[in-house]
């Protein structure tokens, strides 16, 4: 289970810097670490839409100020950092599926996300009942998987290898191994919640359905 401590500390330990019993400390490592630690967390939430980071809510509707272009306007959830799919409700997904395909289960993923915009602290949508999916933009250390704690740990360790090192050589090592864990964090969380990829259907095969006309 990761801690803001276990990331500091493994950070100073990749740059032999003394350790830390608390970030609030009178120490130069402490020092550094609360310089630092926060934006590598905030980074880190942007690198993938991580499974432990992902949150849904049903979104607060507001009075609609672009009629003509969007059904409806919702409220910007508080903590939100991206703004991911959005979904309609559980109703909607039984009864408001197409009648004709080739759509394969489940349908609403084969037709792809749903189209929306974010303007001005608010979301536009056509979905009645809108529930947002999204990514939260501060979150405890304790849910981070051990592959993304390990490349924070590191990310970390690069930004404090010149201000306790002194050295560049050090840093540019610490930001070589940050990449690699970075890349391999991502990998397993992808791996863990693979995106489903929309399915094509040509005009060709509408037209043998004779949903257009023919080509």
């Amino acid at each position: 289970m990761a801690s803001q401590l276990g990331i500091c500390n493994e950070a100073l330990s990749e740059i032999a810097a003394d350790p830390i019993n608390s970030i609030e400390e009178a120490s130069s490592s402490a020092f550094y670490c609360r310089m630092h630690y926060a934006s590598v967390l905030e980074e880190l939430l942007g690198w993938t839409d991580w499974d432990w980071a992902i949150r849904r809510v049903t979104l607060a509707a507001q009075a609609n100020d672009r009629l003509g272009e969007w059904l409806y306007r919702y409220a910007k959830p508080t903590g939100m950092a991206e703004a991911l799919r959005v979904l309609p409700t559980v109703t909607q997904q039984v009864t408001g599926l197409p009648v004709v395909g080739p759509f394969p289960f489940p349908a609403w993923d084969a037709l792809g996300k749903l189209p929306f915009a974010m303007a001005a602290g608010s979301i536009y949508t056509n979905v009645a009942d809108a529930i947002l999916e999204y990514q939260i933009n501060a979150v405890d250390p304790a849910v981070i998987d051990r592959f993304a704690a390990r490349a924070a740990s590191l990310e970390l360790a690069a930004r404090l290898a010149m201000p306790l090192k002194k050295s560049r050589e050090l840093k540019g090592d610490m930001i070589k191994q940050a990449e690699l864990a970075k890349q391999r964090a991502v990998a397993e969380s992808e791996n863990r919640q693979p995106r489903s990829q929309t399915d094509y259907v040509s005009t060709v095969e509408y037209a043998r359905m004779g949903l257009i006309d023919g080509l």
